[in-house]
């Protein structure tokens, strides 16, 4: 009798520890699912669609855009973009921070950043985008601009 209790007991008790993380897993932080970058981004009504997808922008590339897929967040939920300049030689020092803009999700489940070509034409070099939920970096993208071959 006694030992049958205590097994009940330990059940119970790991269906309450099940039901705790699953709940910890449905509120937690919002993640990022998928990232593609590409010349810009269209507004559906279900989220955001990448234009003309690729990783290798040109000098005069007038956008750069991404556009992020998005698990666990809410709608109204803040997500900042950090773009910086990685390594373009001399034309600014290394990781150099070119913008930084928080905007506010319009779908719970799909977000956009974009930057548009500086005044003289990005310089030839890489750089990367740095998306965050609070504090929280959620996802680092990647891009790189060449010369037109």
């Amino acid at each position: 009798m006694k030992a049958a209790r205590i097994r009940r007991l330990g059940i119970v008790a790991g269906v309450v520890a099940l039901l705790a993380a699953a709940g910890a897993g449905a509120s937690g932080a919002p993640r990022i699912t998928e990232t593609k970058l590409g010349e810009d981004a269209l507004q559906k009504p279900d989220g955001f669609e990448i234009v003309r997808e690729t990783s290798v922008f040109r000098p005069d590339s007038p956008k750069v855009a991404c556009v992020f897929r998005v698990d666990g967040a809410k709608l109204g939920a803040a997500v900042k973009g950090v773009w910086f300049a990685e390594d373009v030689g001399s034309s600014a020092p290394p990781n150099y921070k070119i913008l930084e803009k928080t905007l506010v999700l319009p779908f719970i489940r799909s977000g956009s950043l974009s930057i548009t070509k500086p005044d003289k034409g990005w310089p030839i070099g890489t750089y990367r985008l740095e998306i965050y939920f609070g504090s929280t970096l959620a996802a680092t993208v990647k891009f790189t601009v060449r010369a037109k071959s």
